[in-house]
């Protein structure tokens, strides 16, 4: 299991309250930070119980230093429908010399402000556009499966095994051994992890996390589910 890693989310709106139920969920440690004190309390209490809550205006630099943001391992700024607290609090962050800074974008044009600031490509989403690459990614693909992200190369999602060839044989004897077009990232066999080695063997009911390229996703789930003419 991961370390357990300190996360301050910096906007309270659906990204920011989202993402904070996530990294509560897989028991990190969240500071949610806003400007509005009623809006911040009411949604501590009701939704995000275990996040912790502090009234600030980012586009502060001084405030920012003065409220340790500095100390966390992650930054999470979520004001995708304010352009100019967006850009403000992450060049303040950007000063105040925070590593791990991650930006939410509305669109590309405020991407590429971000990107213009000194935001790397990696640590900037933008939502919409994620959004969109994982339903075309099901649609194009026709699957079942839970489509977790997609870059337009590869893929990540999980893929229950259903066929009787693969079962009761190894990685090795199914010939799925890691590559550079493909790996398995990890096995939950019920509701334990299993790290994908060569001589483990796959049961009936294994959820598989897979990494892909995108033109191999669909042969590994049909061969996985139970397509006969797939080998």
């Amino acid at each position: 299991m991961a370390r357990r890693k300190s996360f301050a989310v910096i906007g309270v709106n659906n990204i920011g309250i989202y993402t904070t139920k996530s990294l509560l969920e897989k028991n990190q440690s969240v500071t949610l930070y806003d400007n509005d004190s009623e809006k911040l309390n009411k949604i501590i209490d009701d939704e995000l119980n275990g996040a912790e809550g502090v009234i600030i205006d980012s586009t502060n630099k001084q405030a920012l230093e003065n409220n340790g943001l500095t100390q966390f391992d992650g930054v999470i700024v979520c004001f995708e429908n304010s352009l100019e607290t967006s850009v403000v609090t992450t060049l303040n962050l950007i000063e105040l010399e925070i590593e791990n800074i991650i930006v939410i974008a509305k669109n590309e044009r405020h991407k590429k402000i971000l990107l213009a600031i000194g935001v790397t490509e990696q640590d900037i989403v933008v939502p919409g556009t994620l959004t969109g690459q994982v339903v075309a990614t099901k649609s194009i693909f026709d699957i079942e499966s839970e489509v977790q992200t997609s870059d337009g190369e590869f893929i990540s999602t999980k893929i229950t095994i259903t066929e009787p060839s693969i079962c009761d044989k190894t990685i090795e004897e199914n010939n799925l051994n890691p590559s550079k077009d493909f790996n398995i990232v990890q096995i939950k066999r019920s509701g334990k992890t299993i790290l994908p080695e060569p001589n483990v063997v796959l049961k009936e009911g294994d959820i598989l996390m897979i990494y892909a390229k995108s033109n191999l996703i669909n042969d590994l789930i049909l061969k996985l589910s139970g397509d006969k003419d797939v080998t």
